[in-house]
Order: structure tokens, then sequence, then C-alpha cells
């Protein structure tokens, strides 16, 4: 039976890999920062989420065992003996904790997604057994390319970065190269935007997006009177707000279900190269969401604002800085029209006979947006 370390358990990806690893024969050690009885409440709630739940008891004590631990201190400021005694046991480490917050600064992130990733290093390098270091890292370490097929060996921070958590997750890399040019493996998975339309729970785990979803379902539920009120304009003769975002008409992003990534992660790590070195895969959908999709989905919940694309510069209106407000890096991912090479997980999937995910449409995405205590984004996602 196989022992996983994991971190990121109660995290959106996380606790969906930790379910499918408990439907596996492994055992996991959950890296977690609470103490180890909110920490089994958080992953009980969170594995309910991930539709992973046990049928009979608890996992955690059993298969699943929790380690508290400080990823930002070295050694994950465990005692010797604890720390010698895990990294002896494992015979892989996960790293799947991340900060995603995309309007935080540099040293924010970075003290989760740069030193915690270099303290799991340190784990999995002090180990016997030299375990295999699965590292979750993201697309967007593209960074600033704009048009173009991102490689899925392509690292190249020349480019720069539309926000400090690609940077971030970019550093981060850097770091399981230099770690593996010690003759050790490393598996690292760049998913894309990851969204799903289960409801989410209260004080469950949540997705990036769930912010849009919970600021337009506030705005939904303030009403047009609002924008008049706080901006001083009105809307035109159909009762509608036309709002210029900063974008190109025809950009796209990738979006994928957590439920489809969760499988393409679980089908790439079974394929254990024994060879030293990094290998790199992308965790993306095969079709590319347009900005418009998503514009719409956005609309179909405020409809009184329409949002209109704009290239170049715009001289915003304080309304117009607003609604672009409402949604994180919304002034930066207007202007992509990249997509990510994904031989080899295309390559996984004709291997086992699945078939390619639909595009991602209107109604899936506003249920994507349903977040708790979202009354009008509710009503519409069942409408």
């Amino acid at each position: 039976m196989r022992t996983i370390a994991l971190s990121g358990t109660t995290g959106f990806l996380g606790c969906h890999l930790l379910a499918r690893l408990l439907q596996q024969d492994c055992c996991v050690v959950a890296l977690v920062r609470d103490a180890p009885a909110r920490a089994a409440a958080r992953i009980e709630r969170a594995l309910a989420f991930a539709g992973g739940g046990p049928e009979n008891g608890s996992p955690v004590g059993g298969r699943v065992r929790i380690v508290q631990a400080d990823l930002g201190a070295a050694r994950l400021g465990l005692f010797g003996e604890v720390f010698d005694g895990l990294a002896d046991e494992v015979d892989e480490v996960w790293h799947c904790a991340a900060s995603t917050h995309l309007e935080a600064d540099l040293a924010t992130v970075s003290a989760v997604n740069v030193e915690g990733t270099r303290h799991m290093l340190e784990l999995a390098a002090a180990g016997r057994r030299r375990p295999r270091f699965v590292h979750i890292s993201t697309a967007y370490v593209a960074g600033g390319r704009t048009d173009c097929t991102v490689a899925e060996d392509d690292l190249d921070g020349s480019f720069g970065f539309m926000t400090p958590y690609e940077e971030s997750k970019y550093q981060a890399e850097l770091l399981v190269r230099a770690w593996a040019r010690d003759g050790r493996r490393a598996l690292v998975l760049r998913p894309s935007t990851l969204v799903t339309d289960k409801p989410l729970l209260p004080r469950g785990p949540r997705h990036p997006h769930s912010v849009l979803g919970l600021r337009l379902g506030r705005l939904a539920s303030w009403g047009p009177d609002f924008l008049t009120r706080r901006f001083g304009v009105r809307p035109d003769g159909d009762g509608v707000f036309r709002v210029r975002l900063p974008g190109r008409p025809g950009s796209t992003t990738n979006i994928a279900s957590v439920e489809y990534a969760t499988d393409a992660v679980m089908r790439l790590t079974r394929d254990d190269d024994p060879a030293p070195g990094v290998v790199t895969r992308h965790v993306t959908h095969p079709v590319d969401t347009p900005a418009s999709v998503w514009l719409e989905a956005m609309r179909s919940l405020v409809p009184w604002v329409e949002p209109v694309v704009v290239e170049g510069d715009v001289d915003a209106t304080t309304l117009e800085s607003f609604i672009v407000s409402l949604q994180p890096g919304g002034r930066r991912y207007g202007h992509l029209r990249r997509s990510y090479e994904r031989g080899a997980l295309d390559t996984a999937e004709a291997r086992d006979g699945v078939s390619a995910p639909a595009a991602l449409d209107v109604p899936y995405l506003v249920r994507t947006l349903n977040v708790p205590g979202n009354r009008r984004t509710s009503t519409l996602a069942s409408a």
C-alpha cells in the first residue's frame, strides 16, 4: 500500500485528489496547518463536498493520518524525529496547497507558493525511499504571453507576469527543477482555471471564481437603483447600463471542471516514469472558452448590466472601474488568445477510452457562480 504525503487536502482541488486517493490502495498523510481535531472536521467537510465521504465512518485516523505542519517553516516546523520518520515513510510527496489570491501582493502569495514548495521539497529530499514529487502548478506560469500555444515543457519568465500569483508559481517550478537535478523525479501538473457546478458548502472549499459569483449576487440583490445612487448614472431607454471592459474581441480562456481535472491528474500520475528529471503536463480543457460566453453568463446574473469588450486604452468611468473590480484579475485576462499543448493528456485519455468533455456553455458557467448566500444566483441557476 502506497503512502502519500499530501498538502492542501481541504483546498478546492486537494480535497478531490484526497477523495480519489482513498478510492485506491493508498494511505494519505494530510499535512495541515490546523490542530488535528479542527483539521479532521475540515477534511470530513471537504470530502463530503468532493463526493468522497466514507460510507462507513471517517477515514481520518484510518487511512488518513493528520500531521500538523507549517509549510512556511524549515522542515515543516516538525521536530527532528517526526520529520525524519515522515520522510522515510512516504512513497510520494504531493504538493497541492497554494494561495490562489489574484489580488494579493508577491510577498503574500510567495509565503505559501514558493516557501511552501521549498519545504515540501525538503521533505521529499530527506526520505530514504527517494519519493517522487508531484507538484500542482498552474497553466498560468505562461505569464504575459497572449497569442501562442504554450508547450508543456515551457518555463520562461521573460514575458513577465500578469499577477503576483503567476510569478510565485513560476518561481516554485524553478525550485522543483533545481531539486530534480540531483537525480530525483518530479511530475509538474499545470491545471487551468478550475470550477464546479456543484453547490458549494458554507465554510467548505471554493474555487477562485466563487468570489465573482458572490459579488454579482450582491449586485443583483441591490438592484439597478444602487448604481444610480452610487455613481450618479442612469440606464438607457432599455433599462440597461452599458459598460466598457478592457480586452480583445475574440479572447478566450481555458476553464475546466475540477471533476475533469481530478480525473486527468489521476490519469497522469499513474504514468510513473522511473527516469530522473522533471516531467511537465498541462491539465487543461481541450476546448478554450470564449470570453463572450463567460460575459454572457455574468449578464445572466445581472441582466441590467451589459459589458462590452473594448480593445486599447479605456478611460474608464467610476462605474466601469467598479464592474471590472468584481472579477479578480479582470483587468488582465481579457486579452488572452493562447492555448496549451496537452498531447500527453490526449494520449492518456485515448488509451483509457475517455471521450473529450463538451465545451463549457452559459448554463454551466452560471451554475459555477452559485455560492452560499447568493440568492439571486441560486434562483437563476435552478431556472
